[in-house]
């Protein structure tokens, strides 16, 4: 297996060489980027952060194109960490909603920095949401299932109350009345304003009864949200990207042998 070698001993430090972030990390996940090649345009330009040890990844017409230790110039965000769930994230031992939780994601937004949890769950930050109006009766759960996220598929709970975002969270509805399965990159898409809400049932589906979701894609598609979500920025559809590389057959079978390989 590739990531065999990533647990020789190093003999001088005493420790794992080749352990997270060594050198031989580093060739190993090089070594599965150089066998993905995702839609041509797929990209990417992402900074690492794991307890102040750094590093990036730049995906360009669907190849990985660079990819190491340090900075990279004008990243679309950076992915924060301490280093113990830095590791856990990057060896398959945490993901999906679990990896969501422990991630920060530092980027840009229409009103400076934006540093906080990775999209969707940013939007709640934004002060345009403040301006939806209220719609008495205008109340609903929805629940979306976010295929490959940027650390697998994340489900995204939303309850708006007479109009207005009362509450989301990574969890699941018991009793929803709108359920989504899409893509995360299509969510990304419809927030980017590249993509509209009934766009998404090309590669997903959504089920609830014709006035829910009539009154969901209403809410959504108001100037007041969609203005959050333009306020909020790009960086889900980087993170979309990461998503999409981590899902390949070469990249989610090194995942799978390092975890194999560090578990006790």
């Amino acid at each position: 297996m590739v990531a065999a070698k990533l647990v020789d001993m190093h003999p001088d430090a005493g420790t794992e060489r080749g352990g997270f972030l060594s050198d031989e990390w580093f060739e190993a996940f090089a070594e599965a980027f150089d066998n993905v090649e995702l839609v041509a345009s797929a990209s990417a330009r992402l900074a690492f952060d794991a307890g102040g040890s750094r590093w990036h990844l730049v995906v360009q017409d669907g190849r990985v194109s660079a990819w190491g230790r340090g900075e990279v110039d004008e990243p679309d965000c950076t992915l924060q960490w301490d280093r113990e769930n830095a590791e856990r994230v990057w060896h398959g031992a945490m993901s999906g909603n679990d990896a969501h939780r422990v991630t920060t994601v530092a980027t840009p937004a229409s009103d400076g920095d934006y540093v906080g949890p990775p999209a969707p769950m940013d939007l709640r930050s934004r002060p345009e949401l403040d301006a939806l109006p209220k719609v008495p009766g205008a109340t609903l759960r929805a629940q979306y299932h976010l295929r490959k996220g940027p650390f697998g598929d994340i489900d995204w709970a939303v309850t708006f109350v007479d109009g207005r975002v009362a509450n989301d969270e990574l969890a699941v509805h018991a009793e929803p009345d709108v359920t989504a399965d899409v893509t995360y990159r299509a969510l990304a898409r419809v927030r980017a304003g590249e993509m509209m809400i009934l766009e998404t049932l090309q590669d997903g589906r959504v089920e609830g009864s014709i006035g829910a979701m009539a009154l969901l894609a209403g809410l959504m598609e108001s100037p007041e949200y969609e203005d959050a979500e333009r306020a909020a920025g790009r960086h889900a559809i980087a993170l979309a990207t990461l998503g999409e590389l981590r899902a390949t057959p070469a990249v989610a079978g090194l995942l799978h042998d390092l975890l194999a390989e560090t578990q006790p």
